[in-house]
């Protein structure tokens, strides 16, 4: 499903990926687990088509990713950044306008449906009337895994997923990530996540 063929990317002085190959296969789960600073989120970039590698290519689906296709291909994928940055506004406001964009208005999105994975999630109905930008860190995370769910895209891209969850929330996240079909690529430094389910990266240079 997604292939990186001898990537080599550098940024500043550092070389994050040299001749970097791997095959990332459909319902395949991959954990890049190397050191801090090591081009972990960058990896993740790349397969987005945020940044280009200085050599090598990176396929979808047997096709090249390119400023060409990567629109087409990012449909199909969902990202859920370290930080997970929202816009700035009130929750509900912020899940209604994210499902009007043109690539999501086929979707069966409604605010009961938001209500629901609130409170399966643990997670308050009062928080629909909160800013984005004062939800505590764990309360944002909760809301960019139920993002990911309500999207329903084949393809999740994690970047510290669980960071600021308690053990008993990050573990509902790790068995979902067991037990769905999608293709999953997660970033984390947490051995929670090294789990026998996941094909462990620790280096990108050949």
């Amino acid at each position: 499903m997604i292939r990186f063929k001898d990537v080599s990317l550098t940024r500043g002085n550092k070389q994050l990926l040299k001749n970097f190959n791997l095959r990332i296969g459909k319902g395949d789960k991959v954990l890049l687990a190397a050191q801090s600073g090591s081009g972990k989120t960058s990896l993740l970039r790349l397969i987005l088509g945020f940044s280009d590698p200085d050599s090598g290519k990176i396929f979808f689906k047997k096709n090249a990713i390119t400023p060409e296709t990567i629109q087409k291909m990012r449909r199909q994928m969902a990202y859920l950044s370290q930080d997970v940055d929202f816009p700035n506004g009130k929750v509900r406001e912020v899940f209604q306008e994210i499902f009007q964009f043109a690539t999501n208005k086929h979707l069966p999105y409604s605010e009961e449906k938001l209500r629901e994975k609130l409170t399966a999630f643990d997670l308050p109905e009062t928080l629909l009337d909160k800013n984005t930008s004062i939800i505590s860190g764990g309360e944002r995370q909760r809301l960019g895994w139920i993002l990911l769910l309500l999207l329903d895209r084949p393809i999740l891209l994690l970047d510290e997923p669980t960071s600021a969850m308690d053990e008993k929330q990050k573990q509902r996240f790790i068995d979902y990530v067991i037990q769905t079909r999608k293709t999953v690529i997660c970033v984390s430094h947490d051995p929670a996540w090294q789990i026998p389910e996941m094909k462990i990266i620790t280096n990108f240079i050949a």
